[in-house]
């Protein structure tokens, strides 16, 4: 990664393989069930069989692990979310390819969506160290 890349970075990425599921607002009830290659705080990356070119909006249901209260289990929660595509790579629509990686950057979420992504991101971080 360039460092001029990773001083932008306000937020630690972690790697993360998540069930992601991903609507084109006004694009009917379109859904797409795929998995995220990582998240931070502020955006996640994924792969797509499909190419989303940048500044498409998206709505998103994240599915993220949290920990358990009071040494409970950890559980499951729904991270509902808003983003912008910000890169796509290849960066055209490519015949025949059908592994797109795509960025996206938050632009809305819930104070508990938020609050449930940064504890599933300090769990993966926590696993890390």
């Amino acid at each position: 990664m360039s460092e001029q890349m990773s001083d932008r970075r306000r937020a630690q990425r972690v790697d993360a393989n998540l069930k992601l599921e991903v609507r084109v607002p006004g694009d009917g009830s379109k859904t797409a069930t795929l998995q995220t290659i990582n998240i931070s705080s502020s955006g996640v990356y994924f792969s797509s069989n499909h190419f989303l070119p940048p500044m498409t909006k998206l709505g998103m249901d994240i599915e993220v692990t949290v920990p358990g209260d009071d040494g409970d289990a950890p559980g499951t929660a729904m991270v509902p979310c808003e983003g912008l595509v910000v890169r796509s790579m290849p960066e055209a629509e490519t015949p025949g390819c059908t592994d797109y990686e795509v960025a996206v950057f938050f632009t809305n979420i819930s104070p508990v969506g938020m609050a449930n992504l940064e504890r599933h991101i300090a769990l993966l971080i926590s696993d890390i160290e």
